[in-house]
């Protein structure tokens, strides 16, 4: 087995919105999900967000407006037959453009956002060409820093998501030594088929951060159930799976027939937790594994003072 790699990851939030990490080039039109600083296509720096370039178009488009009713009111003032109606086309002009700019002002942020829509729906086919391009970016610098590879293909997997990106993003895990205090993900690795690296990630995020467990993952564990018992190590992921599921209540519940298959493989502490959880509700429908619970209990943990 080969050894697992110490390396420490940049800090990574995810954005609100997965289009916060999109931006365009404002010269090519290139658009990327990485921290550039320049187009990697044009090798200018003129990279600015989506929601920005998106806003100033909107604002060219209100501008345009305005300046269209200034022009029609200066050309009807100047056709005017007489000093008054030259006075009322002008006052009625700058009467309307000011209407016209209050009401653009009052519906800024609706025009925004109909300019984003408008620009991320008519340009996904280049929007992939250019993901595409940053995840084959990321893959070339592997052999060179496989830890900068992993970091951008975090950051394209906001927006590329799929079982290429994620199985990637897995197989540079399987060669990092994962730690409580690293900034971790799993559910957002999930693939659609049986991965055995996958398996063993699931396993190592079992013992270091079981909080990550959750209902997506447990349904994938047990889908793959058979194969993952297979493994030189399937037993222990299994049962390293299960002692997360008693994090939670529901999950215990959910998967009480999950849990109860790796019961007696569980820790004591992990089995302590999943003791008081059944003590604690009692009626609670636990599929056989609150009888379990007690067989084990009163055989392996009879003399324990924590039992007690």
């Amino acid at each position: 087995m080969s050894k697992k790699k110490p390396v420490t990851f940049r800090p990574f939030k995810a954005p609100r919105y997965s289009f916060d990490k999109l931006r365009i080039c404002r010269r090519c039109g290139r658009y990327t999900a990485l921290n550039e600083e320049r187009c990697t296509k044009c090798g200018k720096a003129s990279l600015v967000s989506v929601e920005n370039y998106a806003s100033a178009r909107a604002g060219r488009k209100m501008h345009t407006r305005l300046l269209l009713v200034l022009l029609l009111t200066l050309v009807s003032v100047y056709f005017g037959d007489s000093t008054l109606q030259m006075a009322l086309c002008g006052a009625g002009g700058l009467l309307l453009t000011g209407l016209l700019y209050y009401t653009q002002r009052k519906v800024r942020q609706n025009e925004n956002l109909r300019a984003l829509e408008h620009l991320l729906a008519y340009n996904i086919g280049i929007i992939k060409e250019g993901l595409e391009l940053n995840r084959q970016e990321a893959v070339s610098v592997l052999r060179e820093n496989d830890v900068l590879a992993y970091e951008k293909l975090r950051e394209i997997a906001i927006l590329l998501r799929g079982d290429r990106v994620a199985r990637q993003r897995v197989a540079l895990l399987h060669g990092f030594q994962l730690r409580k205090d690293m900034d971790l993900e799993m559910e957002q690795l999930l693939l659609r088929e049986f991965e055995p690296l996958l398996a063993e990630y699931i396993g190592e995020i079992a013992k270091v951060r079981r909080d990550l467990i959750k209902d997506r993952t447990l349904r994938y564990v047990q889908a793959y159930e058979t194969q993952i018992r297979q493994m030189d190590r399937g037993i222990a992921i299994l049962t390293g799976v299960a002692g997360a599921a008693v994090r939670m209540k529901r999950y215990a519940l959910l998967h009480s027939r999950f849990i109860g298959r790796y019961v007696h493989e569980l820790p004591k502490d992990r089995f302590l937790r999943l003791a008081r959880l059944i003590e604690a509700n009692p009626y609670e429908p636990w599929n056989g594994l609150d009888q379990t619970v007690a067989e084990i209990r009163e055989f392996k943990y009879r003399w324990d003072p924590e039992f007690q």
